[in-house]
């Protein structure tokens, strides 16, 4: 097991590589710019490791995002992705009211050639992150 931590200043992360794909935990309370600082912090570390397939486990995070920082967020991440040069496969795990039950925030991103699921149990997640071409 390999265990790497990351800390912004709201928002705690920490690494687990595990064989089908790599696991952030995330904790701590939402904003905008913390939410900047997670995907920074996510994608850095799957480009680090060369992960193909990263699940974001949210569960002890709080907060809820508007649907305007939900768009930004989601262009931001669809941003970075193509300035690291990489496109891993991702998970988020959360709850309401950090997730959009409507998933708004994963179909910006999606229709920005984002890979990515949004699900509220792991094993959603897991399961989504072991298909084939999604």
């Amino acid at each position: 097991m390999n265990v790497n931590s990351w800390g912004g200043m709201g928002i705690s992360l920490e690494f687990e590589a595990r064989e089908e794909f790599l696991h952030c935990r995330a904790r701590g309370m939402y904003s905008f710019e913390e939410g900047c600082l997670l995907i920074r912090g996510v994608l850095a570390e799957a480009d680090q490791r060369g992960a193909t397939k990263v699940l974001v486990d949210g569960l002890q995070m709080g907060g809820s995002p508007t649907m305007v920082e939900r768009y930004a967020l989601s262009e931001f991440l669809a941003r970075e992705m193509v300035e690291l040069g990489i496109s891993p496969r991702l998970a988020f795990l959360g709850k309401e009211p950090l997730v959009d039950p409507n998933r708004f925030g994963e179909i910006v991103a999606r229709n920005r050639g984002v890979r990515m699921k949004t699900v509220e149990e792991m094993e959603d997640a897991v399961r989504w992150l072991g298909e084939r071409g999604a």
